[in-house]
C-alpha cells in the first residue's frame, strides 16, 4: 500500500497542479487575444520594437533570474525543515537583495542600455522617441517585477497556489483592458501600451506584497533578522546559478538582438509571435513543475531521495507530453493557426513557430533535473557548464549571420544547442542525486521518444488524406489531438498511473452524483 504521507503530498500537488491549470488557461486565452489585438493596433514595426526594446532590459534582469531561484530554492528548503526563524531569516536577506538588484538594473539600463539603443540596433529615426519611452517605462516595470519576486517565491513555497492563480488572473484582466484602452490612445499607441504596461505591472506587484504581509509572518521585515552568514550562502548559491541566467538571456533576448540588428524589427515581430505561442504551450508544462518543485526540493531536504528521484522522472514526462500534446497540432498546422489568430502574419512566423514548439519539448524534460540539481545547493557545474553551451550560441549565431544565412539559422542553432545541453545535463545531474542513466533513458527518455514518434507519424500520415480546408484542418487538428493522448495513455505512463488516474475520475464522478 502507497505510504499515507507520499498519497497526501501528490494529493497536494494535483491540486495545486488544477488550480495553476485553471490559471493557465485563461492567461493563455487572453494572452493570444491580446497580442492579435497589439499586433493589429501597433503594426508590424511597432509590435516588433516593443518586443526588442523591452528584450533589452530583460537582459539586464539577468542577476534577478540568479536570485529568484536562490530565494524559491533557501525558502523550500527552510519549510522542508519546519523552521519558522530560518524561513524568516531567508525572506528578508532575499527582500534586500532584490532591492539591490532593483538599482543595478534602473544604472545598467539608464547608462549601457541607452547607449546600445541609440547605437547599435535598427530602428526607425521616426520611432526612435517611442523607443526611448518604451525603454524607460519597460525598466521601471521590470524593477516593480524585481521586487515582487520574493513575495512570489513565498507564495509558491508555501504551496498557496490558488492565491498565486487568482492574483495572475487579475494580471490577465489588466492586459485586456491595455489591449481595448490602446485601440484609443490619445497619444502615440506604441508610448500608451508601454506606459500601461508598467501601470499594470506596478499594481500587481503591490497585491502580492500586501497579500504576503497580511498573511505571512516572514514577509514582515525585522532587523534583527539580517544574518551575513545567510547572505553569503544565498550569494554563493546566486553565483553559479547567476551564469545560468546570463545563458539564458543570451538565448532568448540575445538572439532577439541578432535579428534586429541583421534583419530590423520586423523579424522581431516575427519572433514576438513565435514566443507569445511558445509561452502559451511551455505554461502547461510550466504550471505542472511548479507545483512538482517544491515537492522535489523538500523532498531532498527530508532525504526521502528515493521519491525525489520517482518526482523528478514523473515530472519530465508529464510535463513533456503537456507540451506535445499542443506542439504536435501547431507544428502540423501553423501556417493554418496563425491565419486564424492573427489578421496579418509577419514573415517569417510560421517556421519560426516550429522551431520554438522543438524548443518547448526539449525544454520541457530539462526543468525537473535542474530543480533537482538546485535542491543539493551545489549549482556550480550545471550551471557553467550547461551555461558554456547556451552562451556560445551568440558567437555562432553571430558568425552564420555574417555570413549571410537567413533568420531561421539562428533557430536551427538553437534547437541544436539545447538536444547536445541536454545530454550533458542528465550527466551532470545523474552525478548529483545518484539516480541511474538506464533508469532515466528506460522511464523517460524511450517513453517520451516513442509516443513523440508514433505520434507524428500518425500525424504526417493522416495529413496526406486531409483537403486543405478550413473545415477538414479543424476535424485534422481534433483527430491528432485524440490520437496523440491515446498514444499516451497507452504506451506513455505506466499501469499504476493510468490506475491513479482512473481512480480520481471515479471519485470525481461519484462526489457529482
Amino acid at each position: 500500500m502507497e505510504d499515507t504521507g507520499v498519497t497526501e503530498k501528490n494529493k497536494r500537488i494535483a491540486k495545486n497542479t488544477l488550480f495553476l491549470y485553471f490559471r493557465m488557461v485563461i492567461l493563455m486565452c487572453i494572452s493570444l487575444y491580446t497580442s492579435r489585438v497589439i499586433l493589429d493596433k501597433l503594426g508590424v514595426v511597432d509590435y516588433g520594437i516593443y518586443n526588442v526594446v523591452a528584450g533589452v532590459i530583460i537582459i539586464f534582469t539577468f542577476i534577478n533570474g540568479a536570485m529568484s531561484a536562490a530565494t524559491q530554492r533557501f525558502l523550500n528548503f527552510s519549510m522542508g525543515k519546519e523552521d519558522p526563524e530560518e524561513t524568516r531569516r531567508v525572506f528578508n536577506a532575499s527582500q534586500i537583495i532584490h532591492i539591490c538588484i532593483a538599482v543595478i538594473v534602473i544604472i545598467l539600463a539608464e547608462t549601457i542600455g541607452l547607449w546600445f539603443l541609440y547605437n547599435k540596433m535598427q530602428i526607425p529615426t521616426t520611432r526612435l522617441d517611442a523607443a526611448f519611452w518604451v525603454f524607460q517605462f519597460s525598466t521601471f516595470s521590470s524593477c516593480f517585477l524585481i521586487l515582487s519576486y520574493p513575495y512570489n517565491a513565498d507564495i509558491i513555497a508555501r504551496e498557496r497556489m490558488g492565491v498565486f492563480a487568482y492574483i495572475s488572473l487579475l494580471d490577465g484582466g489588466f492586459k485586456l483592458l491595455i489591449a481595448f484602452l490602446v485601440g484609443i490612445s490619445p497619444i502615440d499607441k506604441l508610448i500608451f501600451y508601454a506606459l500601461l504596461m508598467m501601470i499594470a505591472q506596478i499594481t500587481i506587484s503591490l497585491i502580492y506584497r500586501i497579500y504576503c504581509i497580511r498573511n505571512f509572518e516572514e514577509t514582515k521585515f525585522k532587523i534583527k533578522d539580517i544574518t551575513w552568514d545567510l547572505y553569503k550562502r544565498i550569494l554563493s548559491f546566486s553565483g553559479w546559478n547567476l551564469i545560468g541566467n546570463l545563458a539564458n538571456a543570451c538565448l532568448t533576448q540575445g538572439t532577439n538582438i541578432l535579428l534586429n540588428m541583421f534583419f530590423g524589427p520586423a523579424v522581431n515581430a516575427a519572433k514576438g509571435i513565435a514566443v507569445q505561442v511558445e509561452n502559451a504551450v511551455i505554461s502547461f508544462c510550466n504550471n505542472f513543475q511548479v507545483a512538482m518543485n517544491p515537492q522535489i526540493v523538500k523532498s531532498y531536504a527530508s532525504n526521502e531521495i528515493d521519491y525525489m528521484h520517482s518526482l523528478i522522472f514523473r515530472a519530465s514526462r508529464f510535463s513533456f507530453y503537456l507540451a506535445l500534446i499542443f506542439s504536435l497540432p501547431i507544428v502540423m498546422k501553423a501556417d493554418f493557426i496563425l491565419g486564424l489568430w492573427l489578421k496579418e502574419t509577419p514573415d517569417y512566423a510560421v517556421v519560426f513557430v516550429q522551431y520554438t514548439m522543438f524548443f518547448g519539448l526539449v525544454q520541457s524534460l530539462a526543468n525537473p533535473l535542474l530543480t533537482g540539481s538546485l535542491a543539493t545547493g551545489n549549482a556550480r557545474t550545471i550551471m557553467s557548464i550547461i551555461a558554456t553551451f547556451f552562451i556560445m550560441i551568440i558567437p555562432i549565431c553571430y558568425t552564420v549571420l555574417k555570413l549571410g544565412a537567413p533568420p531561421v539559422a539562428v533557430f536551427q542553432i538553437q534547437l541544436l544547442m539545447y538536444v547536445l545541453a541536454h545530454v550533458l545535463r542528465v550527466i551532470i545531474v545523474k552525478k548529483q542525486l545518484g539516480f541511474s542513466v538506464y533508469d532515466y533513458i528506460r522511464d523517460v527518455l524511450i517513453k517520451v521518444l516513442s509516443v513523440s514518434i508514433l505520434s507524428f507519424a500518425i500525424a504526417e500520415i493522416i495529413n496526406h488524406f486531409i483537403p486543405d480546408s478550413m473545415v477538414y484542418n479543424i476535424i485534422y487538428l481534433a483527430l491528432i489531438i485524440t490520437v496523440n493522448v491515446s498514444i499516451i495513455w497507452t504506451i506513455g505512463i505506466t499501469a499504476q498511473e493510468r490506475k491513479y488516474v482512473v481512480n480520481i475520475i471515479k471519485k470525481k464522478i461519484s462526489k457529482s452524483n
